[in-house]
């Protein structure tokens, strides 16, 4: 009896930390050329904070790199009519600055989000990042941290956080003591470096 009390409080809790489970996997499909955290499965759904985002260092993926040029950022969502959204505005921002804040902002777009899509802030030729930099979903538009982000079930390092303030910024944990990624993704542009080069890169990685 006490293990049957226990689990729907677990549900609750985990309705009212701003994640759901998905009642089944789905895939969120991703180009190569995009520097990426998610396993390419989502799980989860998540709109815990006001300021959702996700720390990138390129070194993850290329060694030694001296600059990095972003020309979009991808971000994917999930509607559910359950948890029905106020509206589907957000910021896409672009900040550079590393694991424990954003520093400095360098892009703010305003983006719509659509259902089980892809979503992108257009850079256009390309935007200069320092090696560790971020991608945040703001969502001061919305009374309740809407819309709800696509998030995977593969805890790794540290690399999607929330924040209500914009000062602490916490792991998004949905199981484990290591935190799990929200389906941010960062597009390259690197003078240079042809796709050929890039997809040998990432196959080292």
């Amino acid at each position: 009896m006490r293990v049957l009390r226990f689990l729907p409080c677990l549900c609750v809790a985990s309705v009212l930390a701003g994640n759901v489970r998905l009642d089944r996997p789905l895939p969120v499909p991703s180009p190569y050329y995009y520097l990426r955290y998610d396993d390419g499965i989502a799980y989860w759904l998540n709109w815990s904070g006001t300021y959702r985002g996700t720390w990138f260092d390129v070194e993850d993926f290329i060694p030694a790199p001296s600059s990095w040029i972003t020309s979009a950022s991808q971000l994917w969502f999930y509607h559910d009519p359950s948890y029905p959204w106020d509206t589907s505005s957000f910021y896409c921002e672009l900040w550079n600055g590393g694991i424990g804040a954003p520093i400095s902002q360098l892009d703010q777009t305003t983006v719509s989000a659509v259902h089980y899509g892809p979503c992108y802030a257009d850079y256009g030729s390309g935007i200069a990042t320092d090696v560790e930099f971020w991608v945040i979903i703001n969502t001061e538009v919305s009374s309740g941290g809407w819309p709800s982000v696509l998030g995977d079930n593969t805890p790794g390092d540290d690399h999607s956080f929330f924040s209500d303030d914009f000062m602490v910024w916490e792991p998004w944990l949905v199981q484990g003591p290591t935190a799990n990624d929200y389906f941010i993704r960062s597009e390259f542009w690197w003078p240079g470096l042809d796709a050929a080069t890039w997809g040998s890169i990432k196959t080292l990685f």
